[in-house]
């Protein structure tokens, strides 16, 4: 090597070298002197405090808020996230009305509209008014009462397939609950949403058992295939969320993991379109004097039409307009995916907690004997669900103990006030919904597992202290499918079932990133003793 080209690697290293020193300076100059600079730890550049967070996303946090308070900041690959731990502090985000400053979960990206993933749908759509359009349609979808009625006639369907299933496996045999679980709501919400049938159910009894369902091979495959599809779409959106472009794009590792997700995407929206052009063929071809199903893509695809299966309608203007097929898929897909994790796994959070809480779990069969009687085979009624009292008490408790959604967050498009500091257009704040769910400002003994607290209103309690559903304009749009479907599923069990932990002494087993789910529950179900 010669002494000039010597000369010139120096020189790029010194260049390179100054260049990254800058770059920290600025960083740090930037942090030092920021707007209402709050507690919590300090960051580094390009990562902020991945390498502080120790454990599970959720335990992070509540660890974070014990030491900082109820509100603090972090910093995630360069960006600043102010996290608020009080239910005053949030009352902002989830002001409902039309002109709501808090209409974004995060910030505008470009590339991420392009990639197709969002900016349709519901989810995560940045325009308002497409997104008020495909609001309203989704909501008429679900909240019609034929809508409800499909839901309770397709539970007991499911649970009486599970239920044949829990008998031939045996009693006594050890079995994962929260799968059984995560199975019911996949089938539930894909029938629901698309009239046609997903196979977790007998595709989860074929892998246990030496018994095999009597669906065939190839349903069975096709049906997995499509959740594990669905699954690493869901999962993925948080990698477009957190990894910069500039990354995804110019690494070579991560750009792979880009297009593999990509894919997956091009794989289920196919899938989708498919489902899409079968039931609109499927419509075209049924007779005008034959009623069609009840199910959301049904509703998407006449809304607007003259084969409305919906008989009221409270849209105008703009919303007179049929459906397109994107904005079909984009609802399908949002129904899809949020319909069940939440549920799922609050069934086994519930589960869990009322092995743990004996005379809690007393109460809520002694409700149930109350409204049923010794009849364990009576079909649930619209009627039956409205007397569970106790039980929706013992949903929001739990719930509250142990949320599945524990963190949201919302993007500020103009300047506000929140938590008696002025903020910037563009704040990112991080509502930690499960250190509010036990702030001791809205909580008395606030660990303590009392469904009791929901049978009465309390004035003192501030309105934003629990957020099972979220709020403002972004608030859950299916919490009344989710409440008739845990009521429903909770009836049908414990009526006639109980649900005994293998071991007691084993936790709880978690994972967390935005929403916590369960990852393994060993139960025994056996018939309950009613005499």
């Amino acid at each position: 090597m010669t002494y000039l080209e010597l000369f010139k690697k120096t020189d790029i290293f010194i260049v390179l070298l100054i260049t990254i020193l800058i770059y920290v300076l600025h960083f740090y100059y930037k942090y030092f002197t920021r707007v209402n600079p709050l507690p919590g730890p300090i960051p580094l550049p390009i990562i902020g405090n991945l390498l502080n967070k120790s454990g599970d996303l959720d335990e992070w946090f509540l660890k974070l808020h014990k030491k900082y308070g109820d509100i603090f900041e972090i910093s995630l690959l360069g960006q600043r996230r102010i996290i608020l731990c009080r239910g005053d502090y949030i009352e902002n985000m989830f002001d409902p009305s039309k002109n709501a400053i808090y209409f974004h979960r995060f910030p505008y990206l470009k590339d991420l509209e392009d990639s197709k993933i969002f900016g349709t749908g519901i989810l995560a759509n940045y325009n308002y008014n497409s997104w008020k359009y495909n609001r309203t349609f989704f909501s008429q979808a679900i909240l019609a009462p034929s809508f409800a009625n499909e839901t309770l006639n397709q539970g007991h369907q499911l649970f009486y397939e599970m239920e044949n299933f829990w008998k031939k496996i045996g009693y006594d045999t050890p079995t994962d609950y929260s799968t059984w679980m995560q199975c019911f709501t996949n089938d539930m919400i894909m029938v629901l949403t698309t009239g046609n049938r997903l196979y977790s159910l007998p595709s989860y009894f074929n892998r246990i058992s030496e018994k095999k369902s009597n669906v065939s091979p190839a349903s069975i495959e096709d049906s997995e295939a499509f959740i594990k599809s669905l699954r690493m779409f869901i999962i993925g959106n948080a990698f477009f969320i957190t990894v910069p472009a500039i990354i995804r794009h110019y690494l070579p590792y991560f750009r792979q993991h880009q297009n593999k997700l990509f894919k997956n995407r091009d794989y289920l929206y196919n899938k989708l379109d498919q489902i899409i052009k079968t039931r609109r063929k499927e419509i075209e071809e049924t007779p005008l004097d034959v009623p069609l199903r009840h199910d959301m893509l049904t509703s998407f695809i006449t809304a607007n039409t003259p084969r409305d299966i919906n008989e009221t309608k409270n849209v105008e203007g703009e919303f007179l307009r049929p459906m397109t097929d994107e904005e079909i898929r984009g609802n399908m897909r949002d129904a899809i995916a949020a319909g069940t994790e939440k549920t799922a796994n609050s069934l086994s959070f519930i589960a869990y907690y009322l092995e743990h809480n004996p005379e809690i779990k007393e109460k809520l069969c002694q409700e149930l004997y109350q409204v049923f009687g010794n009849d364990t085979t009576r079909p649930v009624t619209h009627e039956d669900l409205d007397k569970l009292k106790y039980t929706e008490a013992v949903i929001y408790e739990i719930t509250r103990i142990k949320p599945v959604l524990n963190m949201t967050a919302r993007v500020s498009s103009g300047p506000d006030e929140v938590a008696g500091y002025k903020w910037p257009a563009g704040t990112t704040f991080h509502l930690n919904l499960a250190a509010i769910n036990k702030n001791k400002a809205h909580w008395e003994d606030p660990e303590k597992i009392d469904p009791e607290r929901f049978m009465k209103k309390d004035e003192k309690r501030h309105k934003c202290a629990f957020n099972m559903w979220g709020g403002g304009p972004r608030i859950c749009p299916g919490r009344k499918l989710a409440m008739i479907e845990l009521k429903l599923l909770i009836a049908l069990i414990y009526r006639k079932y109980d649900v005994e932990l293998v071991d007691m002494n084993a936790p709880l087993k978690t994972e967390s990133s935005a929403i916590t789910i369960c990852q393994e529950l060993m139960v025994k179900i056996k018939p309950r003793n009613l005499n």
